[in-house]
């Protein structure tokens, strides 16, 4: 909620470009003129944050509502934040979770089906989504102002009364059975994932990964149950922005969610997270790499700590940017790393994970390691010089703006800090803190927040190539099998065996996928496609 990171979108970049290109013509008399010179540039400070208050309310049955108009455009949007979690599902049906969130729209509700809402929504330039993720569920909607009343009653269709077809939850299995497969074919990816077992647990809710058995295990009768557990109006704050006016919409919300009922069951609570244990040293093997991987992590804090505004600019010191430590010493000065930085380790919902990491050569890994943990260490040791602690404290408050990038964001934001537990004016609160930042200050907040002998070191890669061996890093080192275990179905079959009843099954699927799409005839009709998307690029060095 609370991303500063900056982004370069394509137009951007060319603007710059054409300014560099432009500039290399003109004549060294005037690229000496100190109008042009960036050191003598004056910045005036960030104004104060425009407090702009969405209305509030609360229905009967708990739910809280949150409208903010704007008519700027003829368009509204919708987002709920729900106290759901997919950490509830058990253990032998890890996955449930996810699934769960995506058939709810999928699948569509009792009333209309899946393959309705798509071909509804796309006729109308609406959309509807749902999600159930491990610190929260979501359900969000965006549509013309004049569909308003029907994409709300749909949106609370599937929110109140989702269909879990099955057909469709077969279908989210297959997605989920893919991603399983390919798990380990990004070096981040499994690094992270490593890194979570390292300082989690394996067995922790907060380390498991969906795995071919416990997808296969799930069934309709957990979806339903999972939905249950997770959807209800006392656990939600439904947040609406754009073209209406506030007395309609409140009549509108109230007829599509007025009569929901309450859950009287106490909403579960997240599973407790572990502490901060002494140093190990974790070393996943994964020999397809030219690169390796090392991390530095454990438990970090959460966002209302009064550390955070210190913490953050802290990261952007050591890690966080073309001029932090990492960058420059292990990249910059000494060539071992294509990426490297650090995070602070807050999270909102709950504590994040601190980590300071670099992505580098087999044959560099332990030079890499000494220089990333020596920085951690020197980090929480001694202060930041005056200038590194300008650079990142103004590459913080300058992100800062992000956070407005969209007037819509003012009235989600404040959905989501009731949701969380925040105060309302946690931003200005952040602001004023980020301006009281000083060396001493970040210096005490590391030394509060880090703990360099409780790090836990994560090392992905090439083994036989390492500069040195993995026992010079510490006496006992505990490896991790990513092995991707196999289906049960296959387990004592022989390899791509699968009985006529499983083909003739499979051949089904596939013609009725084909079918739901036109057949045959509507295939071949295709000549070409256009696509839309839209990407942020973070530049983190």
């Amino acid at each position: 909620m609370n991303d500063r990171k900056p982004r370069i979108r394509p137009a951007a970049l060319a603007a710059l470009l054409a300014v560099a290109l432009g500039l290399s013509s003109v004549p060294a008399s005037a690229a000496l003129d100190p109008r042009f010179d960036p050191s003598k540039l004056t910045i005036p400070s960030l104004h104060p944050i425009k407090e702009v208050k969405p209305s509030r309310a609360v229905l009967g049955n708990g739910l809280v509502l949150y409208l903010l108009e704007n008519h700027d455009l003829p368009v509204v949007l919708g987002q709920s934040y729900v106290k759901g979690s997919s950490l509830w599902e058990p253990a032998n049906k890890v996955g449930l979770g996810g699934l769960t969130g995506e058939v709810m729209r999928s699948g569509g509700s009792a009333a209309h089906s899946g393959d309705w809402l798509d071909d509804r929504l796309a006729a109308i330039g609406a959309s509807i989504s749902t999600r159930i993720d491990e610190d929260l569920a979501t359900a969000g909607f965006r549509c013309l102002s004049e569909n308003t009343k029907e994409v709300l009653g749909l949106l609370a269709e599937v929110m109140r009364k989702p269909a879990f077809p099955e057909d469709k939850i077969e279908l989210s299995k297959v997605s989920l059975r893919r991603q399983i497969a390919g798990r380990n074919d990004e070096m981040l990816d499994v690094l992270q994932r490593t890194s979570a077992f390292a300082v989690y647990g394996k067995d922790s809710p907060y380390a498991r990964v969906p795995e071919y058995a416990t997808v296969e295990a799930i069934t309709r009768a957990d979806c339903v149950k999972m939905h249950a557990q997770c959807f209800a109006p006392n656990r939600t704050v439904l947040v609406i922005y754009g073209d209406f006016k506030k007395s309609d919409m409140q009549r509108l919300v109230a007829g599509a969610f007025g009569d929901w009922k309450r859950d009287p069951a106490a909403t579960p609570a997240l599973p407790p997270l572990p502490a901060r244990a002494g140093n190990r040293v974790v070393f996943a093997p994964k020999d397809d790499v030219t690169q390796s991987a090392v991390v530095f992590t454990h438990i970090g804090f959460k966002a209302d700590s009064p550390d955070y505004a210190d913490m953050e600019v802290l990261e952007r010191a050591l890690g966080g940017g073309f001029q932090s430590r990492l960058f420059n010493h292990v990249r910059t000065q000494r060539g071992l790393a294509y990426a490297t930085g650090a995070n602070s380790g807050a999270g909102f919902l709950r504590p994040g994970l601190f980590f300071a990491y670099s992505l580098t050569r087999n044959d560099s890994v332990m030079a890499a390691l000494d220089l990333v943990r020596d920085e951690v260490r020197r980090i929480t040791r001694e202060p930041v010089t005056p200038e590194e602690l300008k650079v990142a404290r103004d590459a913080v408050q300058n992100s800062f703006v992000f956070n407005f990038e969209q007037p819509s964001a003012v009235a989600f934001r404040a959905g989501f800090y009731e949701m969380a537990g925040y105060p309302q004016d946690f931003l200005q609160r952040y602001q004023k803190a980020l301006e009281s930042v000083t060396a001493t200050s970040m210096l005490a907040a590391g030394q509060r927040q880090i703990e360099p002998d409780k790090l836990v070191t994560v090392i992905v890669g090439k083994e036989k190539e390492f500069d040195r061996p993995l026992a010079a890093v510490g006496p006992t080192v505990e490896r991790m099998d990513i092995t991707i275990p196999p289906p049960p179905s296959k387990a004592g079959a022989a390899a791509g065996a699968a009985s006529p009843e499983a083909l003739a099954r499979g051949r089904e699927w596939l013609k009725r996928a084909a079918d739901k799409a036109g057949g045959a005839p509507a295939w071949a009709a295709i000549k070409s496609w256009s696509e839309d998307s839209k990407v942020s690029v973070s530049m983190g060095g």
